[in-house]
């Protein structure tokens, strides 16, 4: 049930109408959210519901005993918590991987015996509700965040419909509180969550559909087939692309949620203006990079520990974040890249400490524009190996694209000002947001609604025909 699709937009305003009409009883509002959200899940697969009804089940019960037990017993049942949260995610995402991997091993050693490799089907949202699982676990052990009242309230947590299939990954304290409270007299923030649904509509149909169908999947498909401008053109394309296809997702969740009172944390804060690695992953997909942080590179020791000792842990922690995104060699590569960036990025800010610089000064234009145009190189030149998970592909790619003069195919002339448009986005994107919910705000109720439809009706008209798959699904 894509959110751009006239079948959600039905059960949006459905379960809108029936929520609303229960203001009155928050736990009957709660109840509704439960059952729209295990409707809309099972849409994709009620044994997908199923699984997803286990492990709520499951870690209300684990943060339970964490709570009641002493000291020892609250580290065992922790353990255990994360321990059948990895194992889940391990077996329905990971297992082929590594039997494909060991088989292959055991092939070339000339051994007959090869593990059995069923035949998988990775339910739509499982890294993300399982690392928001994990994350509620480690908190209410540590006494950082709440634990939910109800197994009601946990499921609400857990469950809401319109962030449990990319996210953003939320922490107890983000929605807990929320869901606990009172029920609100009526919708807070309706402008802005109408402009979020817009820019996130716009973003999706439009930026990224266009960019889908102007050919960058195809140019990553078969390299071998353009010119080393086409395939730059398309590094840069799908750089705009996944970020159009990914903020606009999460606009549309948070527009979606300030809809039923609920703020939703932002995972986006103009990445692409960011002037080094390091920027950059504090304004990617923030929720999942605060996850890595507090619960994979602190863990490892963080930076309290001796420079190589944190290079290994910052380096550590990327692998890892290529490994939560897929299961596959080009992901880990991915991973590794902007390991070996941030390595790079933490060695010389060390060095200018040392030398007594300060490194916490403003940049200047020049500074900045450089650090800019080395950060979007690393981020673009890696996702060859995102997208293009065939190694030997990748390595394809990456040859043409090096080699100018190799005869082939051009790009579509609109790819670039699409991309450029797109990249505006990120700089722009939130002080039109702004202005949008600001005029729009002003305008007398009747012409506030034939503003906001015609813009609405003005996306469908210009959207190319069909909207791209969203890629942060498969993960």
């Amino acid at each position: 049930m894509p959110f751009e699709s006239a079948r959600f937009l039905l059960f949006l305003l459905s379960a809108l109408t029936v929520f609303w009409a229960l203001r009155r009883s928050r736990q009957a509002q709660k109840l509704l959210l439960i059952a729209a959200s295990v409707w809309f899940y099972g849409s994709y697969g009620w044994e997908f519901a199923a699984l997803l009804g286990l492990s709520i089940a499951g870690n209300h019960l684990l943060a339970g005993l964490v709570v009641a037990s002493a000291a020892p017993g609250r580290k065992r049942w922790l353990a255990a918590g994360v321990t059948a949260n990895l194992l889940l995610l391990a077996w329905f995402k990971y297992y082929v991987f590594f039997a494909e991997t060991f088989n292959d091993a055991l092939f070339a050693l000339g051994a007959g015996a090869q593990l059995q490799v069923p035949q998988i089907v990775l339910p739509i949202g499982i890294s993300f509700y399982t690392f928001q699982a994990i994350a509620y676990l480690i908190e209410v052990h540590r006494e950082s965040g709440p634990k939910a009242k109800s197994l009601v309230d946990f499921a609400v947590f857990m469950a809401f419909f319109p962030q449990l299939l990319i996210g953003p990954i939320c922490r107890g304290r983000d929605l807990l509180p929320q869901i606990e409270r009172p029920a609100p007299a009526r919708i807070e923030q309706f402008p802005l969550a109408v402009s979020l649904i817009l820019s996130g509509l716009f973003k999706r149909m439009v930026i990224a559909s266009l960019l889908f169908s102007f050919g960058v999947s195809r140019i990553f498909d078969a390299p071998e087939n353009y010119t080393a401008v086409a395939l730059w053109m398309a590094v840069f394309g799908y750089t705009v692309q996944i970020y159009c296809d990914f903020s606009g997702y999460v606009d549309l969740v948070r527009g979606s949620a300030l809809l039923f009172g609920f703020r939703i944390p932002d995972n986006f804060n103009n990445p692409y203006s960011a002037a080094s690695v390091g920027d950059y992953w504090r304004r990617w997909h923030m929720t999942f990079s605060s996850w890595l942080r507090d619960f994979i590179y602190f863990p490892l020791g963080g930076s309290r520990r001796r420079r190589g000792r944190v290079l290994f842990n910052l380096f550590a922690t990327m692998v890892f974040c290529g490994l939560w995104h897929g299961a596959t060699w080009g992901y880990v590569i991915w991973g590794a890249c902007h390991g070996l960036a941030l390595v790079l990025y933490k060695y010389r800010l060390d060095e200018r400490r040392a030398r007594g610089e300060d490194v916490k000064r403003p940049l200047t234009a020049t500074e900045w524009l450089r650090g800019w145009a080395w950060t979007m190189l690393v981020v673009s030149l890696s996702r060859v190996f995102f997208v293009c998970t065939d190694l030997a592909v990748a390595g394809t790619f990456l040859s043409r694209m090096f080699t100018p003069g190799l005869a082939g195919e051009g790009f579509a002339f609109l790819l670039l000002p699409v991309t450029l448009a797109g990249l505006g986005l990120n700089f722009a994107g939130d002080a039109l947001r702004e202005r949008f919910v600001r005029w729009s705000g002003a305008l007398p109720l009747p012409l506030r609604w034939a503003f906001w439809l015609a813009m609405f009706y003005l996306l469908l008209a210009v959207r190319p025909f069909g909207v791209l798959p969203n890629t942060y699904f498969r993960f």
